[in-house]
């Protein structure tokens, strides 16, 4: 038996802890506040209050427990927002839990950046176990990926779901369509999964494959297969109740329920307007997050290719079969973000470790068409592998600078000069979620993920306005249609006021690229020169 060289697995452990630091730099930045991680990233900032909620102090076990398990926020399952709490307690017990610079760098690194590294370490151990040079390159390739570096800036279950999912196909690889143990491992994960994301559920093609194998190899007989079939569907069906505590009171798994529609809804129509789906729409941020087309075909070929060729084909044909069914869903019921098609898109990309020599040497004598195209996948490998080096290192340097970058801060400054009357009086402010707006002292702040209209606006009476000028232009694009015409059509009405500064009860006072400052109009005579309120 061939010894596997040990400088593989310590190049491996290296590039892991370099990539894992470089990572910690941008992760570091950008975080001073709540107001400051809220804007840069929405869902981080609608989360911190939650986990804070699960590891508060509480005055018994039995508060405690209610808190922990009944987190309420049921758009992310039990295992993402538990594994979280386990990352802030000692935030908790320090008294640093609103130290939200570190606490957000740890939740970052230990939550997204830590599970996918894991993640492809297990998918190149998967195809070439640390045997040869072709798991460093395999390895250094995935982990450029836009979308893996992407994923690695913010705190979200998504590097989570691509580990568990991994873990699901290594399982059903290597009980090799036995149908022992390892399956129902597999089934334990994909319950888990499932709980962290409803993704799991897709796994029913690969495991349908797995299954079929082993009675078409004849590994097994159709009644162990039968019963081993429901006791895959049982064991995961109890792992993801289990996973999700709080299915087992009535009042929170309606809640859940509910919250399911409301998601399933918002994916698949949009946020406020319809979004485009399909492949053409989703292209751009594909092209973006995972390479040229021409990269993408290849994949595909060479996936399909495996499956023909290859004494590993097996592993390509569960691969693929977790592939297909996630990507038409994708691509047809919901709008498409890059980290949907990350716990896929990965271990598909995999697959180019087949055409990666063992030894780089080349011979030109005899040379077989074979060879040729092997040569011709390697130059396209070579390329896009530079490519993605080039973008994922950009991604990199913006980031690590976006605060020092970001329009919306520099308008904040500028806004808060322009309110330099308001100083010292109570302000009742309404800011668009993506502009920055830090706590400020006798300042009460409100926004909104909704369209805005009249009924809302009047009904609150704020004192300031603070909208943004990229969700005026994008509400009132002429391509733009509205989820519920009737509303739509109030909010364009106030959303083109709002463009033309003719907001009904408010004077805008200051117009920048970035965003909108209204003043309501008693606020403003009262407390501004006369010349800016008109």
């Amino acid at each position: 038996m061939k010894k596997k060289p040990v400088w593989i697995r310590i190049s491996l452990i290296a590039i892991s802890i370099i990539f894992f630091i470089i990572l910690a730099i941008p992760n570091a930045k950008a975080s001073e506040n709540i107001a400051m991680v809220s804007m840069f990233e929405p869902d981080e900032g609608i989360m911190i209050p939650v986990i804070k909620s699960m590891t508060a102090p509480q005055e018994s076990v039995k508060d405690f427990l209610y808190y922990f398990l009944l987190y309420g926020y049921y758009f992310y399952g039990f295992p993402f927002f538990a594994s979280s709490a386990l990352v802030t307690f000692p935030f908790q017990w320090l008294n640093q839990i609103n130290n939200i610079q570190w606490l957000m760098l740890t939740l970052r690194q230990v939550i997204s950046v830590l599970p996918m590294i894991l993640a492809l370490l297990l998918l190149v151990y998967m195809h070439d176990r640390f045997k040869t040079v072709r798991s460093v390159v395999l390895y250094l390739f995935l982990l450029l990926v836009p979308a893996i570096i992407s994923n690695g800036f913010w705190w979200h279950p998504d590097g989570i779901v691509l580990l568990l999912a991994v873990i699901v196909l290594y399982f059903l690889y290597t009980d090799a369509h036995k149908l022992g143990w390892r399956f129902l491992l597999a089934a334990f994960f994909c319950g888990i999964l499932t709980a962290t994301k409803l993704v799991g559920a897709y796994f029913f093609m690969a495991v349908a494959i797995a299954i079929i194998w082993g009675l078409v190899k004849k590994d097994v007989t159709w009644k162990k297969a039968i019963l081993m079939s429901a006791a895959f569907i049982g064991i995961m069906f109890a792992t993801f109740i289990a996973s999700n505590p709080f299915l087992l009171i009535k009042s929170h798994r309606t809640l859940y329920i509910n919250t399911f529609r409301k998601q399933t809804g918002l994916l698949s129509l949009g946020y406020g307007i319809v979004y485009n789906r399909g492949l053409k729409a989703s292209w751009p941020l594909m092209h973006q997050y995972y390479g040229e087309v021409v990269f993408l075909i290849a994949t595909l070929g060479i996936s399909v290719w495996n499956i023909i060729k290859k004494e590993t084909r097996l592993l390509h044909a569960l691969i693929l079969a977790w592939f297909i069914p996630l990507t038409i869903s994708i691509l047809t019921f919901s709008h498409f973000k890059y980290q949907y098609w990350l716990p896929v898109a990965i271990p598909l990309f995999a697959n180019w470790h087949t055409i990666l020599p063992e030894k780089f040497k080349l011979n030109l004598k005899n040379i077989s068409f074979r060879q040729v195209g092997q040569m011709i996948l390697l130059i396209l490998f070579l390329i896009q592998f530079i490519l993605f080096g080039v973008q994922s290192t950009r991604m990199l340097v913006e980031r690590t600078f976006r605060k020092e970058n970001s329009a919306e801060v520099i308008f904040y400054d500028l806004a808060m000069n322009q309110l330099e009357p308001l100083e010292g009086r109570s302000v009742f402010a309404y800011y668009d979620y993506r502009l920055y707006m830090p706590p400020k002292d006798n300042w009460a702040t409100e926004t909104s993920f909704e369209l805005l209209d009249y009924d809302f606006i009047q009904s609150r009476n704020f004192d300031v306005l603070f909208l943004l000028q990229q969700r005026i232009r994008d509400y009132l694009n002429p391509n733009a249609v509205g989820v519920d015409p009737e509303s739509f059509a109030r909010s364009q009405a106030f959303y083109q006021d709002a463009k033309d500064g003719t907001i009904e009860g408010y004077y805008l006072i200051f117009a920048h690229e970035t965003a909108l400052l209204y003043l309501r109009q008693d606020v403003c005579l009262r407390d501004f020169d006369p010349d800016i309120c008109h």
